[in-house]
């Protein structure tokens, strides 16, 4: 029952005739609008809204409550997109939960609006404490933001993506964000780009909401050494506090800010959070697929648009100054429909990479590797580039050496999978 339902799930389409947020609308209705039952943090953005969604979850379950976590995509298995407490939703679960939506929805449902519906199914038959939801396309118009009382809005970095759907000036796609702002409902937001977060500023304005910013003077590296980051914060909140990260992406030390701001919030609206428990969690936050070490030598992060790519650069660089480390091979793909000539370009100013491998990933959406090697020739002349008909292959051929997978989310979970069929072979 459970694959005749993936098999379901995956042959409905993306998008449908109307809006995420109608859709939704309409669908929750339909469910008795189980959404009102839920105490939900509601997060957007364009990078880095699942680590955020990650660190505040983890704060929260530490803090001994029942945590509800939704997020997309998936990089193995759908049913990475709705936890609770770390925990994927069992297949008998998920398929009651399908059978609900689909008994009980009344207009069309896209991909996302399905598995929207039986995420808060689940989490309101679970009786959850709370519930992390990251919206899954832009904001506004997102089926996420049916939810109309949340208990705080958060908006991580925003950068150029979905340019076609969303605008095409950091301005509009901010604007696109913010729409999951509410009246009088607080708001955290990243604010290292100033144009999206005076745009930001100005909705929770128009909102009556209360607009906390986190910009790069909210936080400051103290060392980045071999699987861990120490961080101090300072805002309103924190005074200086030093945290631990089980990572080594700079990236993190402002989506951790982001998230311990958030739960600083809550806990001055009467949310009750230990401040020793909130440490210990932020350092023990595992986010798949972002600068994590999938194997010794082995790195992968979903790194997918020019933002992304910088944030995965600078952290190899900081990296490469920590440590006495040998030059790296980086194994690379995109899909075609990002920004893929800028993110190479950005890749090929880091000076660690001997060796390149190109590959495939993405389905549909796939670009031909035989593109991306020439556009890495382009800014990259005399440097070893090879194209592999796939990642098995990549992976079989692996020395051990020091090597970074990055440039789609496609890319991790291909390698993920990889190495398990890796392993099971020699066992």
């Amino acid at each position: 029952m459970y694959d005749e339902i993936i098999d379901r799930l995956n042959s409905i389409g993306q998008f449908a005739s109307s809006s995420g947020v109608q859709r939704a609308e309409i669908l929750l209705r339909d469910m008795n609008n189980p959404e009102e039952k839920l105490n939900i943090i509601h997060v957007a953005g364009t990078n880095g809204k699942g680590s955020v969604c990650a660190y505040i979850a983890q704060i929260l379950q530490e803090n001994g409550y029942k945590t509800g976590l939704f997020t997309s995509p998936h990089l193995v298995d759908v049913r990475e997109r709705i936890r609770i407490n770390n925990e994927m939703i069992s297949k008998e679960d998920f398929v009651e939960a399908y059978e609900y939506v689909e008994e009980h929805h009344s207009g069309e449902l896209a991909y996302f609006d399905y598995l929207f519906g039986m995420a808060v199914y689940y989490y309101n038959r679970q009786n959850v404490d709370y519930v992390v939801m990251e919206t899954g396309l832009g904001g506004r118009l997102d089926a996420t933001n049916a939810v109309k009382q949340p208990l705080i809005s958060v908006i991580s970095t925003i950068s150029l993506e979905h340019t076609a759907i969303l605008g095409d000036t950091i301005e509009k796609i901010a604007t696109e964000k913010a729409g999951i702002i509410k009246p009088r409902i607080p708001v955290v937001c990243s604010g290292v780009d100033k144009h999206a977060a005076n745009v930001i500023k100005e909705i929770a304005s128009d909102n009556s909401s209360a607009c906390i910013v986190l910009d790069e003077n909210s936080y400051e590296l103290k060392q980045n050494t071999y699987g861990n980051i120490d961080f101090l914060i300072h805002n309103e909140y924190y005074k200086n506090d030093c945290f631990r990260l089980a990572t080594n992406a700079l990236y993190q030390i402002e989506n951790a800010s982001i998230a311990l701001t958030v739960c600083a919030v809550l806990k001055d609206s009467g949310v009750k959070l230990d401040d020793r428990l909130t440490k210990e969690a932020v350092s023990k936050t595992h986010w798949a697929g972002r600068m994590e070490p999938v194997k010794e030598n082995l790195y992968v992060d979903g790194a997918h648009n020019p933002q992304g790519i910088r944030s995965f650069v600078d952290s190899v660089n900081s990296l490469y100054e920590s440590e006495e480390l040998s030059d790296a091979t980086l194994l690379f793909s995109v899909v075609s429909d990002k920004n893929y000539e800028q993110m190479i370009k950005i890749l090929c100013e880091c000076k660690h990479f001997k060796h390149i491998y190109v590959t495939m990933t993405g389905g549909a959406r796939r670009l031909s590797s035989e593109i991306i090697k020439q556009t890495f020739e382009v800014y990259l002349p005399g440097i070893s580039i090879e194209i592999s008909d796939s990642v098995d292959r990549v992976i079989h051929e692996w020395d051990n050496g020091l090597m970074f997978a990055t440039g789609s989310l496609y890319l991790v979970g291909d390698v993920v999978r990889a190495l398990e069929r890796k392993e099971n072979n020699h066992d």
